[in-house]
């Protein structure tokens, strides 16, 4: 287990210039003694910057009651994103599979997700892969599970493997108002099932062009993984070009 100030030491090491950061997390080794949520949030509120506007996904793919509300449908993206969802966030985008949580200095300036699609024109995913000021961090995580927004390039060059899935739920905004509109997601393709996402191979590409760096622990060997969500989008989508299954296992 790690002493809160082992946490605070590596924590720090982590420059971030961008002033909006989406995290993605997975706090198994994060765990200090007389540990809350509250108390590894502040941490790294105040690791990373006070001045941040922090994203957090709060992303759901069970809803077995076929309902999303705003206010009500936990977080299906980690203890730590639920707390946040919660107890910090000041605004969830709506879409019942890919919201955020928001909060922060500049979240006036984060638009609304407008998009019916997850990572659509006028999504938040969109904004957030088009600034060249968000930066997305895996606290314990790879790019396989901290870097959704990668899933973005997929859609906008309409890979063959992945497919538009109508999702037939009631969504619930935050004013309790039924929205009646048909939300979809850029899900896989049951005709190519058998492929799978390459992300091993992304993430060494990444790391060989300086777009994605690891921050180790030496204490507990405690993985973050910090990417400019922009350049490795246009990354991406160049590769895409050139091979439309660069992102999958030959």
């Amino acid at each position: 287990m790690l002493t809160k100030e082992q946490i605070i030491k590596n924590l720090k090491k982590i420059k971030i210039r961008e002033k909006y950061v989406i995290i993605h997390s997975d706090i198994t080794g994060l765990i200090f003694q007389d540990f809350s949520l509250d108390s590894l949030w502040k941490i790294i509120f105040e690791c990373f910057g006070k001045k941040k506007t922090y994203i957090f996904p709060t992303f759901t793919f069970n809803l077995k009651n076929k309902i999303w509300d705003y206010s009500v449908t936990k977080s299906e993206a980690g203890v730590l994103s639920e707390f946040f969802r919660k107890k910090i966030s000041k605004r969830r985008t709506i879409h019942p599979v890919h919201s955020v949580s928001i909060f922060g200095k500049n979240i006036s300036k984060v638009p609304k997700h407008k998009s019916l699609s997850s990572f659509g024109r006028e999504s938040i995913w969109e904004w957030l892969c088009n600034s060249k000021d968000v930066c997305n961090i895996g606290l314990g995580l790879n790019l396989h599970g901290g870097g959704t927004f990668c899933h973005l390039s997929e859609e906008k060059k309409k890979v063959k493997y992945r497919k538009y899935k109508k999702l037939n739920l009631k969504v619930i905004g935050k004013d309790k108002k039924i929205i009646n509109k048909q939300f979809t997601y850029f899900a896989r393709n049951p005709k190519f099932k058998k492929l799978e996402n390459n992300w091993d191979k992304c993430e060494k590409d990444l790391i060989k062009n300086k777009l994605l760096e690891k921050f180790i622990f030496p204490e507990n060997k405690y993985q973050v993984i910090k990417m400019n969500t922009y350049k490795v989008t246009n990354f991406i989508l160049k590769k895409l070009d050139k091979n439309p299954h660069y992102l999958i296992k030959k």
